[in-house]
Protein backbone atom coordinates (compact mmCIF):
# COMPACT_ATOMS: atom_id res chain seq x y z
CA UNK A 1 0.00 0.00 0.00
CA UNK A 2 2.87 2.05 1.02
CA UNK A 3 3.98 2.31 -2.84
CA UNK A 4 0.86 4.09 -3.96
CA UNK A 5 1.32 6.74 -1.20
CA UNK A 6 3.23 10.32 -1.71
CA UNK A 7 6.83 10.20 0.09
CA UNK A 8 5.78 11.70 3.54
CA UNK A 9 2.25 10.24 3.78
CA UNK A 10 0.79 7.49 5.91
CA UNK A 11 -2.37 5.75 6.69
CA UNK A 12 -3.59 7.81 9.63
CA UNK A 13 -7.32 5.98 9.72
CA UNK A 14 -9.31 3.00 8.44
CA UNK A 15 -13.14 2.78 8.35
CA UNK A 16 -15.49 0.74 6.71
CA UNK A 17 -17.79 1.80 4.16
CA UNK A 18 -21.43 -0.01 4.02
CA UNK A 19 -23.44 -0.69 1.39
CA UNK A 20 -20.95 -2.85 -0.82
CA UNK A 21 -23.07 -6.27 -1.85
CA UNK A 22 -20.12 -7.90 -3.65
CA UNK A 23 -16.54 -6.77 -1.52
CA UNK A 24 -15.52 -5.39 1.71
CA UNK A 25 -14.76 -1.46 1.09
CA UNK A 26 -12.87 0.40 3.46
CA UNK A 27 -11.94 4.35 3.63
CA UNK A 28 -8.44 4.71 4.26
CA UNK A 29 -7.82 8.10 5.64
CA UNK A 30 -4.14 9.61 4.71
CA UNK A 31 -1.89 11.56 6.27
CA UNK A 32 -0.30 14.76 4.03
CA UNK A 33 3.50 15.99 4.48
CA UNK A 34 1.24 19.26 5.40
CA UNK A 35 -0.69 17.98 7.78
CA UNK A 36 -3.97 17.31 5.92
CA UNK A 37 -5.28 14.43 5.05
CA UNK A 38 -7.23 12.53 1.72
CA UNK A 39 -9.40 9.55 1.84
CA UNK A 40 -8.82 6.86 -0.68
CA UNK A 41 -11.09 3.52 -0.70
CA UNK A 42 -10.08 -0.02 -0.92
CA UNK A 43 -12.35 -2.27 -2.16
CA UNK A 44 -10.95 -6.48 -1.41
CA UNK A 45 -12.92 -9.38 -2.47
CA UNK A 46 -13.22 -11.43 0.55
CA UNK A 47 -15.80 -14.27 -0.34
CA UNK A 48 -14.66 -17.36 -1.91
CA UNK A 49 -17.83 -16.97 -4.27
CA UNK A 50 -16.33 -13.03 -5.60
CA UNK A 51 -12.39 -14.12 -5.58
CA UNK A 52 -13.55 -16.77 -8.11
CA UNK A 53 -14.53 -13.82 -10.27
CA UNK A 54 -12.37 -10.75 -9.14
CA UNK A 55 -9.75 -10.88 -11.71
CA UNK A 56 -12.11 -10.94 -14.70
CA UNK A 57 -14.55 -7.99 -12.55
CA UNK A 58 -11.68 -5.95 -10.81
CA UNK A 59 -9.88 -5.06 -14.18
CA UNK A 60 -13.10 -4.33 -15.41
CA UNK A 61 -13.69 -1.73 -12.90
CA UNK A 62 -10.37 -0.63 -13.51
CA UNK A 63 -10.96 -0.07 -17.19
CA UNK A 64 -14.03 1.74 -16.34
CA UNK A 65 -12.00 3.98 -13.67
CA UNK A 66 -9.16 5.05 -16.07
CA UNK A 67 -11.58 5.61 -19.06
CA UNK A 68 -13.87 7.85 -17.02
CA UNK A 69 -10.91 9.82 -16.00
CA UNK A 70 -11.19 13.92 -17.52
CA UNK A 71 -14.74 13.16 -18.84
CA UNK A 72 -16.78 15.03 -16.28
CA UNK A 73 -18.19 11.96 -15.62
CA UNK A 74 -17.88 11.84 -11.15
CA UNK A 75 -16.44 9.07 -10.74
CA UNK A 76 -13.44 7.62 -8.20
CA UNK A 77 -9.81 7.99 -10.10
CA UNK A 78 -7.77 4.94 -10.04
CA UNK A 79 -4.71 4.22 -7.56
CA UNK A 80 -4.09 0.85 -8.28
CA UNK A 81 -5.12 -2.43 -8.93
CA UNK A 82 -4.41 -6.36 -7.78
CA UNK A 83 -7.17 -8.27 -9.29
CA UNK A 84 -4.84 -11.96 -8.51
CA UNK A 85 -3.93 -10.91 -4.89
CA UNK A 86 -0.23 -10.64 -6.18
CA UNK A 87 0.48 -8.09 -3.29
CA UNK A 88 -2.50 -7.56 -1.51
CA UNK A 89 -4.29 -10.52 0.58
CA UNK A 90 -7.84 -10.31 -1.44
CA UNK A 91 -8.35 -9.61 -5.16
CA UNK A 92 -8.35 -5.91 -4.30
CA UNK A 93 -8.89 -1.99 -6.13
CA UNK A 94 -7.94 1.08 -4.53
CA UNK A 95 -9.18 4.25 -5.67
CA UNK A 96 -9.82 8.11 -4.69
CA UNK A 97 -12.49 8.51 -2.46
CA UNK A 98 -15.99 9.80 -3.89
CA UNK A 99 -18.36 11.87 -1.85
CA UNK A 100 -21.35 10.63 -1.30
CA UNK A 101 -23.57 7.80 0.06
CA UNK A 102 -25.34 4.78 -0.92
CA UNK A 103 -28.83 5.01 -1.09
CA UNK A 104 -30.73 1.74 -1.21
CA UNK A 105 -34.02 2.44 -0.23
CA UNK A 106 -36.78 4.92 -2.41
CA UNK A 107 -35.69 7.97 -0.36
CA UNK A 108 -35.71 10.83 -2.64
CA UNK A 109 -36.47 8.98 -6.27
CA UNK A 110 -38.22 11.58 -7.85
CA UNK A 111 -34.91 14.53 -7.35
CA UNK A 112 -32.50 11.07 -8.14
CA UNK A 113 -34.15 9.71 -10.98
CA UNK A 114 -33.44 12.71 -13.15
CA UNK A 115 -29.94 13.25 -11.42
CA UNK A 116 -29.09 9.61 -12.72
CA UNK A 117 -30.70 10.00 -16.04
CA UNK A 118 -28.38 13.15 -16.88
CA UNK A 119 -25.26 11.05 -15.79
CA UNK A 120 -26.34 7.76 -17.99
CA UNK A 121 -26.56 10.44 -21.13
CA UNK A 122 -23.38 11.82 -20.37
CA UNK A 123 -21.51 8.25 -19.58
CA UNK A 124 -23.25 6.89 -22.90
CA UNK A 125 -22.28 9.91 -24.57
CA UNK A 126 -18.36 8.82 -23.74
CA UNK A 127 -16.59 7.52 -26.76
CA UNK A 128 -13.77 5.11 -26.00
CA UNK A 129 -13.12 3.72 -29.02
CA UNK A 130 -11.55 6.12 -31.77
CA UNK A 131 -11.46 3.41 -34.50
CA UNK A 132 -14.93 1.67 -33.45
CA UNK A 133 -16.63 5.22 -33.75
CA UNK A 134 -15.11 5.90 -37.12
CA UNK A 135 -16.69 2.45 -38.75
CA UNK A 136 -19.69 2.99 -37.22
CA UNK A 137 -19.89 6.54 -38.88
CA UNK A 138 -18.56 5.18 -42.25
CA UNK A 139 -21.57 2.58 -42.16
CA UNK A 140 -19.19 -0.25 -41.67
CA UNK A 141 -19.82 -3.11 -39.36
CA UNK A 142 -17.98 -2.81 -36.16
CA UNK A 143 -15.13 -5.55 -35.86
CA UNK A 144 -13.31 -6.14 -32.82
CA UNK A 145 -10.65 -2.81 -32.69
CA UNK A 146 -6.98 -4.96 -33.65
CA UNK A 147 -5.51 -5.73 -30.21
CA UNK A 148 -8.57 -4.09 -28.17
CA UNK A 149 -9.20 -7.54 -26.77
CA UNK A 150 -6.66 -9.84 -27.50
CA UNK A 151 -8.99 -11.97 -30.32
CA UNK A 152 -8.17 -11.16 -33.90
CA UNK A 153 -10.50 -9.70 -36.29
CA UNK A 154 -10.59 -13.23 -38.55
CA UNK A 155 -11.90 -15.06 -35.60
CA UNK A 156 -14.86 -12.02 -35.19
CA UNK A 157 -15.96 -12.74 -38.58
CA UNK A 158 -16.13 -16.53 -38.75
CA UNK A 159 -17.69 -16.19 -35.32
CA UNK A 160 -20.48 -13.87 -36.29
CA UNK A 161 -20.74 -15.51 -40.01
CA UNK A 162 -21.50 -18.97 -37.95
CA UNK A 163 -24.45 -16.89 -36.11
CA UNK A 164 -26.19 -15.10 -38.94
CA UNK A 165 -26.05 -18.54 -40.92
CA UNK A 166 -27.78 -20.09 -37.62
CA UNK A 167 -24.37 -22.39 -36.68
CA UNK A 168 -21.99 -21.34 -34.54
CA UNK A 169 -18.88 -20.55 -37.53
CA UNK A 170 -16.21 -23.24 -38.00
CA UNK A 171 -16.85 -24.92 -34.53
CA UNK A 172 -13.13 -24.37 -33.42
CA UNK A 173 -11.37 -22.94 -29.73
CA UNK A 174 -10.84 -19.86 -31.88
CA UNK A 175 -14.41 -19.26 -32.56
CA UNK A 176 -15.69 -19.90 -29.12
CA UNK A 177 -13.69 -17.23 -28.14
CA UNK A 178 -14.78 -14.82 -30.36
CA UNK A 179 -17.80 -15.64 -29.27
CA UNK A 180 -17.32 -15.24 -25.56
CA UNK A 181 -15.14 -12.37 -26.09
CA UNK A 182 -17.98 -10.67 -27.57
CA UNK A 183 -20.60 -11.72 -24.89
CA UNK A 184 -18.00 -10.90 -22.00
CA UNK A 185 -17.06 -7.24 -22.89
CA UNK A 186 -13.69 -7.59 -21.62
CA UNK A 187 -10.20 -9.37 -22.42
CA UNK A 188 -7.61 -9.13 -20.73
CA UNK A 189 -8.67 -6.36 -18.42
CA UNK A 190 -9.07 -4.10 -21.76
CA UNK A 191 -12.50 -2.87 -22.26
CA UNK A 192 -14.25 -4.49 -25.65
CA UNK A 193 -16.35 -2.63 -28.37
CA UNK A 194 -19.19 -4.79 -28.08
CA UNK A 195 -19.35 -5.22 -24.05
Amino acid sequence: MSRHLKVGERIVRTEALHGGITAEMRRLTVGTRDGGTRDLVLRSFVDPFYVEHAEDWLNREAGALALLTGTGVPAPGLVAVDPTAARCAYPSLLMTHLAGRTVLDDEGSETRVPLLARQLVAIHALRPFPKLATSLEQGRPPLAAPGVCGVDDRRHRRASNGRRRGGTGRGDRRDSQARACGRAGTRRGRLHPYG
